[in-house]
């Protein structure tokens, strides 16, 4: 983009406006040499199909990128087509909603662990592209009659959410990838919930998707990251041992979010430490006990990492449901 346009979409009308300009200076050309109408029709092909790309592609395109917040680019035979399937498309909207609305939550838990928030956090969708297929998000929007003020803790969260994720997922190709991001994101509860909803988003392949690239607006440099199936196998190596502290401590507390494909729950209301939440990880073993978790309460035991004092993650290896009182 050029320092003479503000948009993306202002840039391509601009390349748009240059090529009307050359086809009219084409049809002069072809006028004042007494060329027929054939010769006028094949001397601006060339231009005609580059403006057909800029409508039917790059304008798309452009105005997604104006208008997202996140902005995804998925490749792969399941998207290389003009109709993709609506159960791809529904998939990944679904997976959108889910692991950024989810991470949106722990960050609100962070900012206000007393934050009234939604049941479900839905993002905007601005925008949906071909080439291969583009798909562009923005932050939640307030409920209908509702105005968000400058320093709505929603809105704060939804940015810090899209920032983490974006950040992490700038930082996995490069090398030491795990010792940066851990380097960068030291609180280890929006570290792991970070790579946990990027392991989430990486393609598995069963959807004939193979990549993903994303780019979050407002970050310092907010370049394509690109997520693949060894992505995913690569987070998943990291999430699946994430504490870095020996600490062991026992906590009481209330479950108010889970995440069960992820092992994750995030308890509050904890009685013994002055501590708003902690995100814990549980193991296989309590895959089927975890369903009757949500709002429950809960008494954990297990190895915590802590980020200013306060443990912030915990692998549990025990636990045991008490009665609500």
């Amino acid at each position: 983009m050029t320092a003479a346009v503000s948009t993306w979409q202002e840039a391509i009308d601009r390349k748009a406006q240059l090529l009307h300009q050359q086809i009219a200076s084409m049809q002069r050309l072809v006028a004042d040499a007494g060329g027929s109408d054939k010769t006028l029709q094949e001397s601006c092909v060339p231009y005609y199909r580059l403006l057909n790309n800029i409508y039917e592609q790059d304008l798309p395109l452009a105005r997604a990128l104006d208008t997202s917040d996140l902005l995804l680019h998925l490749d792969g035979p399941g998207v290389q087509t003009i109709h993709p399937r609506l159960a791809l498309v529904s998939g990944v909207l679904g997976d959108i909603r889910k692991q950024v609305g989810g991470m949106i939550k722990v960050v609100a838990g962070v900012i206000d662990e007393h934050l009234s928030l939604p049941k479900e956090i839905d993002l905007g969708l601005t925008s949906l592209a071909t080439g291969s297929l583009y798909l562009g998000f923005s932050l939640p929007e307030p409920g209908h009659g509702q105005k968000f003020v400058s320093d709505d803790p929603l809105v704060r969260a939804s940015r810090e959410a899209l920032h983490t994720v974006g950040s992490i997922s700038s930082r996995l190709n490069t090398a030491d990838a795990y010792e940066k991001i851990v380097h960068d994101f030291p609180d280890p509860m929006l570290r792991d919930a970070g790579l946990a909803a990027i392991n989430q988003l990486a393609p598995s392949g069963r959807r004939g998707i193979e990549s993903i690239e994303l780019t979050v607006k407002n970050l310092p440099t907010p370049n394509w990251s690109t997520l693949t199936r060894e992505t995913r196998h690569q987070v998943k190596a990291w999430l699946e041992k994430p504490i870095l502290g020996q600490e062991r401590v026992t906590f009481t507390g209330v479950a108010r979010e889970i995440d069960l494909d992820a092992r994750r729950i995030d308890l509050r209301q904890i009685s013994e430490h002055q501590i708003g939440s902690i995100r814990c990880i549980y193991p296989e073993t309590f895959d089927k006990a975890s369903r009757d978790w949500l709002d429950a309460t809960l008494k954990v035991s297990g190895r915590v990492e802590t980020y200013r004092g306060k443990p912030r993650l915990m692998q549990i290896d025990e636990i045991q449901l008490k009665p609500n009182l």
